[in-house]
């Protein structure tokens, strides 16, 4: 008779360990379906997440570009800092590029799309270059790296 409780315990476990392990995988498999839809949802916005301690770096990959032709590439600043962010200018090494966004305060935890424009004409081959946006943070910029192949 105690054999039977006993194996009827381990069973017990058994099914308890199998349930588990499953309501786990299942939250793996959501956490995954909604990185995807996020990952979808957001491809053609690059993030430019900025916290205010560090330098920002992103890289603004532009692919192929016809030669002659103006092209735009949406970036979201999102600000994670602990303070209002203001994006007060751009400096750029090379006139191809043009920056456009507002004056206008971005809040914490808030974000502002930015777009910037490159312009291919007078370029040819592999491009790269950078840019600067000097924030309302002292020495902490967030910096773009583009990157074009102009054909």
């Amino acid at each position: 008779m105690a054999r039977k409780w006993y194996i009827a315990i381990i069973v017990v476990v058994i099914a308890a360990m199998v349930a588990l392990v499953l309501h786990v995988a299942d939250f793996v498999v959501d956490d995954h379906h909604n990185e995807v839809a996020q990952t979808e949802i957001e491809s053609d916005t690059i993030i430019a997440e900025y916290n205010g301690n560090n330098i920002c770096e992103v890289l603004v990959e532009l692919g192929s570009v016809k030669t002659s032709s103006i092209t735009s590439k949406s970036i979201r600043v999102v600000n994670s800092s602990s303070a209002p962010l203001l994006l007060l200018d751009h400096t750029t090494l090379c006139r191809c590029m043009d920056l456009r966004y507002s004056r206008e305060s971005i809040g914490v935890g808030g974000y502002e799309d930015i777009t910037l424009t490159f312009d291919s004409r007078g370029e040819w081959g592999n491009v790269g270059n950078y840019m600067e946006i000097i924030t309302s943070v002292e020495n902490t910029p967030i910096v773009l790296w583009i990157d074009a192949y102009v054909e």
